[in-house]
């Protein structure tokens, strides 16, 4: 029996690399089509990129077709489904988790929460021809009414499980129009991604860890051993010997001293790379970051949201204070750590919380980067329905009801809507002095003049994003991707546009 999975989120997706090398290691002949590159719009597919996906998928004649579906991607699987039927098509992910009935109104098959055994027991049923409607963590209709059953216990050792499978053996690359057996798109080669833990320990009204933490009893968070994680890296340096970071996909990296005591004496004796990770400033303390400067960490990004700590504590329920966060700040910059801060704009944010907020992040230590996002809101989420009844948005600004809502960057339109969040671009810069954004703030320049902000702002964002790619792609001429640096300058491949 054939099965394909189609990964919408990106070739270096953790979710399609572990599924894959789960599936292929249990006896099952799946292969992985990684869909276009990593987009942070996700745009539906041109004609040509989505006649190339179901060519493929034809040629390789599966039984059946997995997604893992996230708000973001909704639509492009719904387009997928319509285009596969008479294939089984099962999707997972966040959005089979949170809106499962939706789901079930385009996929044959849905599974809920963690996939790996269910997905096992369902392919070996399916070829097989035995009965799935009474798998654990999967639903599907029955003469017109929807199967619900009942979530299987959470895997309570992840070092159980298989390592992610990023190599080429029996992937596609579907990039434009073009079908490639081997991944096309360098970075892969030099950066690697890895996760040691599920969930988070907090449970942020915004973020999927709140509706995880609800949904499994504050039971969903667990960590795999030094051991394991420092094991996947080796294997990875042997698999990438060009190797030059490592991407730490946990929510929360800092959660146990003694873990990290342990992992940072492994990681200098067995990887010694840069790496880059996530953190939350209640668990920042010196012995912690001394640590991680002593392993390699080059970036590290505390999640603070909002510089208001009303709008941090009650509306997104985060627990750090403002008192915490210009600690931690201070630690990591006593380090000389490269530190980043998440910002998120919301319909909750009044004019005078934004001004505190800036007020805030004034206070803070240069040099520091402003990552800033507008609040997603998804379905069935707490915060999301409180926004709803409050009048503050409707179910068309919720993802996934709207086809248009495909990105959490903020963009220049919404930028001119609210023009407070322009003085965001200034922050965290040495060539920006605080006194000249203080003066900007009190004189109200946001009235004044909200154009040349509008203005401003986008000519700094586009500096910034003109930086980083300049230097990526030097990096990219100095590890000998001459090729690919070329065509990504003349746009000689359509996909790089």
């Amino acid at each position: 029996m054939r099965s394909v999975f189609i990964n919408l989120h990106g070739d270096t997706n953790m979710t399609a690399a572990y599924l894959h090398s789960l599936i292929d290691k249990s006896g099952f002949d799946i292969k992985t089509i990684h869909f276009r590159r990593l987009l942070y719009e996700l745009d539906l597919p041109s004609k040509s990129e989505m006649s190339a996906l179901i060519n493929l998928v034809n040629k390789i004649e599966p039984e059946v077709v997995m997604m893992s579906v996230n708000s973001m991607s909704f639509w492009i699987a719904i387009e997928i489904t319509r285009l596969l039927r008479g294939k089984i098509i099962v999707w997972g992910g966040v959005q089979s988790l949170i809106d499962p009935e939706r789901c079930l109104d385009y996929a044959d098959i849905i599974i809920r929460g963690e996939g790996e055994a269910a997905v096992l027991e369902l392919l070996t049923a399916i070829r097989d021809k035995k009965p799935i409607d009474k798998i654990k963590n999967v639903w599907v209709k029955k003469n017109g009414k929807i199967i619900k059953n009942d979530f299987r216990p959470l895997i309570p050792n992840l070092d159980s499980l298989p390592y992610p499978d990023f190599t080429d053996k029996n992937k596609f690359y579907v990039l434009g129009d073009r079908v490639y057996k081997t991944n096309p798109l360098p970075h892969s080669k030099y950066e690697y991604n890895i996760t040691f833990s599920r969930g988070c320990p907090f449970s942020c009204k915004y973020c999927l860890n709140h509706f995880l933490n609800k949904t499994f009893k504050h039971k969903y968070l667990r960590r795999r051993s030094v051991n394991s994680a420092i094991n996947e890296l080796v294997l990875a340096k042997k698999n990438f010997p060009k190797l030059k970071a490592i991407n730490f996909w946990d929510d929360v990296f800092m959660m146990d001293t003694n873990w990290v005591r342990e992992f940072v004496k492994e990681y200098r004796n067995k990887i010694n790379l840069p790496f880059f990770a996530y953190g939350n400033a209640t668990f920042v303390n010196e012995e912690n970051i001394r640590l991680l400067k002593e392993a390699g960490i080059s970036f590290f990004d505390l999640g603070v949201q909002s510089g208001c700590q009303m709008i941090r504590n009650e509306i997104f329920g985060r627990q750090d204070t403002n008192e915490q966060i210009i600690s931690a700040d201070r630690i990591i910059h006593k380090y000389k750590i490269l530190v980043g801060y998440d910002v998120i704009f919301s319909e909750f944010e009044t004019e005078k919380s934004m001004e505190e907020g800036l007020d805030f992040f004034l206070k803070l230590k240069k040099p520091f980067k402003v990552q800033r996002n507008k609040l997603a809101y998804y379905p069935n989420f707490e915060i999301t329905k409180r926004a709803i009844n409050e009048k503050r948005i409707t179910l068309d600004n919720v993802a996934s009801m709207n086809p248009k809502i495909n990105t959490q960057v903020i963009n220049r339109e919404q930028a001119e809507k609210t023009p407070l969040m322009n003085y965001y671009y200034f922050l965290g810069k040495k060539i920006i002095p605080n006194y000249f954004v203080s003066y900007m703030l009190k004189s109200k320049w946001h009235y004044k003049y909200p154009k040349f902000l509008v203005i401003v702002g986008d000519v700094i964002n586009r500096l910034e994003d003109f930086q980083f790619s300049f230097k990526s792609m030097f990096r990219m001429i100095l590890r000998g991707e001459l090729k690919y640096v070329f065509n990504r300058i003349f746009n000689k491949d359509k996909f790089l546009k």
